[in-house]
């Protein structure tokens, strides 16, 4: 396979998805992702981290298939070093996908062994490497990647959160976090309901009211994505992702009110 990131941008059904994996399908179906700079983004550091998760799998060092999520996520967005534009497309993570199979039929593969498309192609929150990159990209706090795996501990949080409006908001997505993400008691009800009250809470008052308006260091941000960067040592110490300006203090007590405001009207019985 190709070193850059392709994508394939019509949905493939079953059996073409299989064609492609084994390599009997038509060619020409993939493309690569131009950037502005005509280089499209390698994809050889993503390679030795999908090759050591494998190697994880095979050790038996998870316990259970969704524990892989905390270790992947910050890891798979470290690696895989994209703008948010490019990460909304649905057919460049159907290629990232079909490049590693593997993971997608051992995570998601149920007791018939069989995947759902939407696993495959699918929302951010459902396709299976979309939903570790975004998970990282709205739960990281700057370059700290240590609030993705807490937002991992409970895989409600990621599946009701990721595609919602709210959570593009840092501030209150950390406070979505330190009120769920390490929580031995939360329930799948209380996470719905807090995310159902927010999302109707926020309309016509986005939470920057309260949070302040504030992005990301887009030049860094840039620099980040855009400029080579050297493949870690090993992958057992988090990496550092990259800065962010929008997590002061005052950001964070601003989205923790919101949530504390929220969860007082939410059915949490």
């Amino acid at each position: 396979m190709s070193e850059t990131l392709h994508q394939i941008p019509s949905k493939l059904d079953a059996s073409e998805r299989a064609d492609y994996i084994s390599g009997n399908g038509p060619q020409g179906l993939s493309q690569p992702v131009d950037r502005m700079n005509g280089s499209p983004p390698e994809i050889g550091i993503l390679d030795s981290l999908m090759t050591t998760a494998h190697q994880r799998l095979l050790a038996g060092e998870w316990s259970d298939r969704t524990s892989s999520d905390r270790w992947l996520s910050p890891r798979v967005h470290f690696a895989l070093r994209l703008f948010r534009g490019e990460a909304a497309e649905r057919g460049l993570w159907q290629w990232v996908g079909l490049r590693y199979p593997w993971y997608v039929e051992w995570r998601w593969a149920d007791r018939d062994g069989c995947v759902a498309n939407d696993r495959w192609w699918g929302p951010i929150h459902k396709q299976a490497l979309a939903r570790l990159w975004w998970g990282a990209e709205l739960f990281r706090d700057g370059s700290d990647y240590r609030p993705v795996e807490r937002a991992f501990v409970f895989q409600d949080l990621p599946n009701s959160y990721l595609h919602r409006p709210v959570a593009r908001c840092r501030s209150l997505a950390l406070a979505i976090v330190d009120r769920f993400g390490e929580s031995d008691s939360t329930s799948a009800k209380q996470v719905n309901s807090l995310a159902r009250v927010l999302n109707l809470a926020t309309v016509g008052s986005p939470p920057e009211v309260e949070t302040g308006y504030q992005n990301d260091d887009l030049r860094a941000y840039h620099a980040w994505v855009s400029e080579p960067f050297e493949q870690p040592a090993g992958w057992d110490p988090l990496p550092l992702g990259p800065e962010a300006s929008d997590t002061t203090d005052d950001s964070r007590a601003g989205g923790a009110r919101i949530v504390e405001r929220g969860w007082g009207y939410a059915d949490m019985k």
